[in-house]
């Protein structure tokens, strides 16, 4: 950071010499790793910096396409349902199949299934070489819905991404792909699952 002017009494943080974009968001940010700063001069807060704006870039991102799944009535949880099931052969699937695609648990994935149920998108029938089990199908009016989130989604993301040149796109693609590799290569001991 070289320098910083105020507009409308907001600070504005110019992270290099020429960059005019307005960063307040990031204002909390520079506040605590100025704080940590005082606590542990020898703390690499570049570092901790770095990981907070990625965090709070994804979180950003996730709030944005939820935004835009909310209006089509559904959440990016139900949407996934509904992809899986659009991608399937005939449409067709099980709830064990879908909850570990979606890797969460079976009651997690019955809840779901039940709100997309009742909205129409979906239905369950008995499978017709097991009565014992249910087939989950994907109904004319959650094909069209599924269709037209997936479209809105892609837009929502393209927002996500427009203050990038495609060239900045492909270099943080690079990027994170390069940390996403390393990551990979950790033991198992090192590496944090999240629940699902």
């Amino acid at each position: 950071m070289v320098g910083i002017r105020r507009a409308a009494g907001s600070t504005v943080v110019r992270m290099h010499p020429g960059d005019e974009s307005d960063t307040t968001a990031l204002d909390p940010i520079d506040t605590a790793m100025a704080s940590w700063r005082r606590l542990l001069p020898d703390l690499d807060v570049d570092t901790m910096r770095t990981s907070l704006l990625f965090a709070t870039a994804a979180a950003a991102g996730r709030s944005h396409v939820e935004a835009t799944f909310e209006r089509f009535g559904i959440t990016s949880g139900e949407f996934d349902v509904l992809a899986s099931l659009l991608h399937t052969a005939d449409r067709v699937s099980t709830p064990t199949e879908l909850a570990r695609s979606g890797m969460m648990s079976p009651a997690g994935m019955t809840h779901r299934l039940d709100v997309l149920e009742r909205d129409g998108l979906v239905e369950r029938r008995p499978s017709p070489n097991d009565r014992r089990s249910v087939q989950v199908v994907l109904t004319d009016a959650g094909v069209d819905l599924a269709l037209e989130a997936a479209r809105a989604h892609v837009e929502a993301e393209r927002e996500l991404f427009a203050p990038l040149s495609d060239d900045e796109r492909r270099q943080l693609e690079r990027l994170i792909a390069r940390m996403l590799a390393a990551r990979a290569e950790l033991p198992d001991t090192a590496v944090v699952n999240p629940e699902p």
